[in-house]
């Protein structure tokens, strides 16, 4: 996938969206750029804006005939330029500079430095194909309570309901500190108010252990990652290139304080031990789309940005793919 030099060229034509919302991109920004010097690469860098998040660049860079792009910022910018480069099917390099990076940690990518040392030797030796993974770009539709509809995308995970609670209020603390506060407050929010055909599952009524549908659920969540926030495995059959997703119904939980903790003790070593499937309060499942639908509206989220006020979600797996350049193992 030598794309420059199919096109007659030695060097890259390189497009650069920077994300300058966390300080950190500002010194891997200067780092890339120094290191890019002797290597005599043309390249042009376009940064995000509140109201231009990565759409507008990554169209603007394909345009321009960028041979790969390199996106400096977090899980929320590569969802924004993601398909614009999907459907240009231009080769994309991570910078992780945000604050969970979660794709970027399931395409192997340790650190910033790891992640600018690969960017350098795709640059200097060209794509190989071995070393590319294809990342599906996920489509979502969100009906809002006053019936207006939204059409998006994710990569890695979307939620409602409890963890989106979590990611509403990850703005009260710095970094992974306030997605941790935001965590530990959402651990006790009110479960979720499904219709009578609540949660469908590939077009099918998702039922619980004892064939009834569930009237209340914490949280429903549709994932292609195995680790959304930390270490821990929740979505252990979770895979970013799979054509499936990992969909988990967390609840209903226990009313009382005392109960709801001893649930969520129970739900973390379940999750600990690799095996949260075993858990009576968790339903995991393979699925290739997932709907759910409330009585009263819930917050959503999409690889980390929130989505307030939604009564029903759609997930289903997509068949556009994002080219993300990955190191090896």
């Amino acid at each position: 996938m030598h794309r420059w030099r199919e096109r007659g060229r030695t060097t890259p034509e390189v497009g650069i969206i920077v994300n300058l919302k966390h300080h950190s991109t500002h010194r891997a920004y200067s780092n890339l750029v120094e290191a890019m010097r002797p290597l005599d690469i043309r390249y042009r860098t376009m940064t995000t804006t509140s109201e231009r998040d990565g759409v507008w660049q990554a169209a603007q860079l394909v345009a321009w005939g960028a041979d790969v792009v390199i996106i400096l910022g977090g899980d929320g910018t590569i969802r924004a330029a993601g398909p614009v480069l999907a459907d240009a099917e231009t080769p994309v390099l991570l910078i992780p500079t945000g604050t969970a990076n979660v794709l970027s940690r399931h395409v192997g990518i340790t650190s910033t430095r790891h992640a600018i040392a690969h960017c350098l030797r795709v640059l200097a030796t060209g794509l190989h194909s071995s070393g590319i993974r294809f990342v599906p770009i996920n489509e979502v539709d969100i009906r809002h309570s006053d019936g207006s509809r939204r059409q998006t995308v994710f990569l890695c995970l979307a939620g409602i309901g409890g963890d989106a609670r979590a990611v509403a209020r990850h703005h009260v603390a710095p970094g992974l500190l306030g997605y941790a506060w935001g965590a530990a407050r959402a651990l006790f929010a009110t479960d979720l108010t499904l219709t009578a055909d609540g949660i469908t599952v590939d077009g099918e009524a998702a039922t619980t252990e004892n064939a009834r549908r569930p009237e209340r659920m914490w949280s429903m969540m549709a994932s292609k990652v195995a680790r959304p926030a930390g270490p821990v495995s929740v979505f252990p059959d979770a895979r970013i290139d799979a054509e499936t997703f990992s969909v988990l119904g967390v609840g209903p939980l226990p009313r009382t304080a005392v109960e709801r903790m001893r649930a969520w003790w129970s739900i973390g070593l379940d999750c600990l031990s690799g095996s949260p499937g075993s858990n009576p309060l968790m339903d995991c499942r393979q699925a290739t789309g997932v709907t759910v639908r409330l009585r009263t509206s819930a917050p959503v989220q999409l690889d980390g940005d929130l989505i307030e006020d939604c009564v029903e979600l759609h997930v289903r797996a997509g068949m556009r793919q994002l080219l993300v350049s990955a190191p090896a193992p």
